[in-house]
């Protein structure tokens, strides 16, 4: 089993790049830490390239693709925990779209959010509820 750490980061975050966030950790969860088929979550990431640094440090497809097999493959037994670790930093982000998406006249999000990293594997997951620091409405900042 690789090391592991959790730690808050504060991100700035589009509505796109939210789902973008999301969706690419949801085929993590899926091709990677429950499938544990490197190719087709390679292929699925591709779609999410321009993200994938910013959130999970490893910015192409085939290095975070074969960091998470290794990761899972190297620390079988807590699969099972990994992967609802995973699923509620999905909820998460699901929720800051929903956030976004009902309130069209916000740019960005600025958001402290939890992560569980996978330090000898070298990428990093949301890994559950964070905190909306600001928001820019209309071009202007305001502190939540």
């Amino acid at each position: 089993m690789g090391r592991r750490t959790e730690y808050i980061d504060t991100l700035t975050l589009s509505k796109d790049q939210i789902n973008k966030i999301k969706r690419a950790q949801f085929e993590m969860r899926m091709e990677g830490f429950q499938n544990q088929d490197e190719e087709k979550l390679r292929q699925k990431l591709s779609a999410f390239a321009s993200v994938l640094s910013l959130a999970f440090m490893l910015g192409t497809p085939f290095t975070l693709a074969a960091a998470v097999i290794s990761a899972i493959t190297s620390g079988p037994s807590d699969r099972d925990i990994i992967i609802t670790v995973c699923r509620h930093g999905e909820d998460y982000l699901e929720g800051l779209w929903n956030i976004m998406d009902d309130n069209p006249n916000y740019e960005l999000l600025k958001v402290e959010l939890p992560f569980l990293e996978f330090i000898d594997e070298g990428f990093r997951i949301v890994s559950g509820a964070g905190r909306v620091v600001a928001v820019k409405d209309n071009g202007i900042w305001i502190p939540m």
